[in-house]
């Protein structure tokens, strides 16, 4: 970084190029913040009493929770990124205002807003299963939720209340739902239902009857593509992932499938690139399959040209839209993604392609695994799949067993990811975890050049003298056996 400062100020190094290496070194810094936290009671003077909507035989004493059951989704505004809303199990909605922390390592975040069934008779009465907030006001002021009560509802923001506008009846359940970020785009909501079909809910008549068929099964995940407002991708329990065209009616708007097993993709006839007894696929398969097993994320890339999945079968696949080819990027046997107890969304983060260098973009994908939860989150290149580093969730693996608790009631739970390029204060990255006991955590960057404490420094200094200790103690043993003294 040092040498990009010095060239910054020569003027060799374009700002552009400056920006980009040093959001990716901030980004790669990320580390746990343990100190800033999220929590559902109100401010009282003495700060001791709880409130007791919020309070859970669950929750040890101490520790300070969002909501009252396990946080199930996140999302944050798209101007600024100073909102956050959360949807819990509880079920509840809660909107946070991110700027109310200075550059202080320690932070307790109250909601300044809420809703739940005590609050509002119009309110979700099942778990929140998605979020969105509506992506072109500058101040957020109304959101689209959707929850395990079949419905689908649109909610203004007005402080410190969130009150329902209307709801959309799908009778069916929503597992997440897509609002076209497209300037230009219909004002159409995309939600991933049980009945396998992709639901598009029409908000100028407050119609949610017209779907996409294509999937047998339920539908998991859907997104719009970032820059065409016709095109959503969708993965279903099928193992299949299907790109529609909403203009296109009935069956027809199904126009492709993804098949693992082709790493080449859609070839125009006579392109030279393939041997000429090549027979391409059709652009829509009933038989092609994306994963062996549901899919459970389906995100583009911010520039459109790729689509990450992620499956069941504990793989997470990159796929050429242009083509549809699978581009065989593997991330490794690290990737976890079990069988869960019950229907949801689990997708990638991606960091959007201006913050990483081109071919080092990184995706942030939260570890699952029913049988031994580690509370993680891997940091992988996008490109090449390369493992860049863990995020480990502190204290969770001696805290969760201690207390016994199910896996979906535990910290290691991670149900979703959120971020802001423009942390507290203007400087940093920030990332936030939902978790199932009920916390939303914080990861936030910190300058690997800064000079280290008088704590960091001493333990750095005993973990070398152990380090000194266990490489006389080896030597003494080589030695013993060769005959060979180091002295």
């Amino acid at each position: 970084m040092n040498s990009y400062l010095l060239n910054r100020a020569l003027g060799s190094v374009a700002p552009q190029v400056f920006h980009v290496a040093q959001t990716e070194r901030l980004v790669h810094s990320l580390e746990p913040a343990p100190g800033i936290r999220f929590s559902s009671r109100r401010a009282a003077p003495s700060d001791r009493l709880r409130d007791d909507t919020t309070s859970t035989p669950n929750n040890s004493a101490g520790e300070d929770f969002a909501h009252k059951s396990g946080v199930t989704c996140l999302a944050i505004d798209q101007f600024e990124g100073r909102y956050m809303v959360s949807g819990g199990a509880d079920p509840s909605i809660r909107l946070w205002d991110l700027e109310n922390r200075g550059s202080e390592p320690e932070h307790i975040y109250r909601a300044c807003a809420s809703v739940s069934k005590p609050s509002h008779s119009n309110a979700h009465t099942h778990a929140i299963t998605s979020l969105s907030i509506y992506p072109f006001d500058p101040i957020p002021s109304t959101i689209f939720s959707t929850s395990h009560d079949r419905t689908l509802k649109w909610s203004a923001l007005h402080s410190p209340d969130i009150p329902p506008i209307h709801t959309f009846n799908l009778d069916c359940t929503p597992y997440a739902h897509s609002f076209s970020t497209v300037p230009s785009s219909l004002l159409l909501v995309a939600v991933a239902t049980s009945e396998r079909s992709v639901r598009l809910v029409d908000l100028r008549s407050g119609l949610a009857t017209h779907g996409l068929p294509g999937h047998n099964g339920a539908v998991l995940s859907v997104e719009w593509a970032p820059h065409n407002p016709y095109l959503l991708a969708s993965g279903s329990v099928d193992n299949r992932v299907i790109m529609f065209d909403v203009r296109k009616g009935g069956h027809n708007s199904a126009i492709a499938t993804f098949d693992m097993d082709d790493p080449v993709g859609l070839v125009p006839p006579g392109a030279g690139q393939v041997p000429a007894s090549y027979q391409p696929r059709p652009a829509f398969s009933p038989v092609s399959r994306a994963h062996n097993g549901p899919v459970t994320g389906v995100r583009w890339t911010s520039d459109s040209k790729y689509i990450v999945t992620t499956g069941q079968d504990s793989r997470i696949r990159v796929w050429d839209t242009a083509s549809g080819a699978n581009t065989l990027v593997h991330f490794g046997p690290r990737v976890r993604n079990s069988t869960s107890s019950h229907l949801a969304e689990r997708a990638p983060l991606i960091v959007p392609k201006q913050i990483m260098t081109t071919g080092h973009e990184t995706l942030l994908w939260p570890n699952f695994n029913d049988q031994d939860d580690r509370g993680e989150i891997l940091m992988l290149e996008l490109r090449e799949g390369t493992f860049v580093k863990r995020l480990r969730v502190p204290g969770v693996a001696t805290t969760s067993r201690a207390r016994g608790l199910s896996t979906a009631l535990s910290a290691a739970r991670i149900n979703d990811l959120a971020w802001r390029g423009n942390g507290a204060t203007g400087a940093g990255i920030e990332l936030f975890s939902a978790h199932g006991d009920g916390t939303i955590r914080t990861w936030a960057s910190h300058d690997p050049d800064a000079e280290p404490d008088e704590e960091e420094e001493a333990a750095e200094a005993s973990r070398k003298r152990k380090r000194d200790v266990l490489e006389d103690i080896y030597k003494g043993f080589v030695g013993a056996e060769t005959g060979i003294s180091y002295t």
